[in-house]
């Protein structure tokens, strides 16, 4: 039976994980910059993020509804010898008692959400918590119709990645249902060492350009800026991301 991709933390850094120096990092690094603390990351997984964006002049949280997920961060937080601020919590429904300049959904975690009304449940809480002038980002792919429409039956190789023991080789199935608009995922992944192929299951809600557009507004925020990439460029039709910055109505 397929495990879920979220209780093996090593196989999401393998596929996800993000160095200092890369073009997603330098994004929010600029971000926070501009925007100032404190600042809170939802959903923030293993901790790439959140523990490189750790300086001593920022002041930054995170919360995971996922155990397994901040055990990891915990980790990479002791390796690189820094000091973070990891906290329990389901990003539908916190209460930290704390108003931030700068929250963020990084990584396209915002497409756990599969419901509109648990986005407008994570949405709702982050309005309880931003400051005054405070900005709101969320990362999402822009979806990608020729993807969406693949045969569920058919695997497609994503990739391989070297480990410790050896090259792991990843290939997917996608199922997208149209009327839920969520897309049913499964890695497979082996290496030399597996007797058997092992796989993990996981599920993305997509979000279309405008109905993204309207969640915002609809649910108390204004846009202030939409991004096609990492870059900063203008969003566009063939654009890979959109990255929304908003901020209180």
């Amino acid at each position: 039976m397929p495990q879920n991709l979220y209780d093996e933390s090593w196989l999401y850094d393998l596929i996800h994980e993000k160095p200092a120096d890369s073009r997603e990092v330098a994004f929010y690094e600029r971000q926070i910059q501009k925007y100032g603390s404190p600042v809170l990351e939802l959903a923030c997984g293993t901790g790439n993020y959140l523990v490189i964006l750790s300086q001593p002049d920022v002041e930054i949280s995170g919360i995971d509804i996922s155990g397994e997920m901040l055990h990891a961060a915990e980790q990479r937080a002791e390796r690189q010898h820094t000091e973070t601020n990891l906290i329990n919590a389901d990003m539908r429904s916190f209460e930290l008692n704390q108003k931030f300049s700068l929250v963020f959904v990084a990584g396209n975690s915002l497409q756990h959400l599969e419901r509109r009304e648990d986005v407008e449940a994570c949405f709702a809480s982050v309005r309880r918590h931003l400051k005054p002038g405070g900005k709101f980002i969320v990362e999402v792919f822009n979806p990608s119709l020729n993807l969406l429409s693949r045969n569920g039956d058919e695997r497609f190789f994503v990739g391989e990645y070297k480990t410790e023991n050896g090259w792991v080789v990843l290939t997917e199935n996608v199922r997208y249902d149209i009327a839920t608009q969520i897309n049913h995922i499964d890695w497979h992944y082996k290496n030399q060492f597996m007797n058997e192929e092992q796989t993990v299951s996981f599920t993305m809600r997509q979000f279309f350009p405008q109905e993204l557009d309207a969640l915002f507004e609809y649910n108390g925020f204004r846009i202030e800026a939409k991004y096609g990439d990492f870059d900063e460029s203008f969003f566009a039709s063939d654009s890979p991301k959109q990255i929304v910055v908003a901020s209180l109505a």
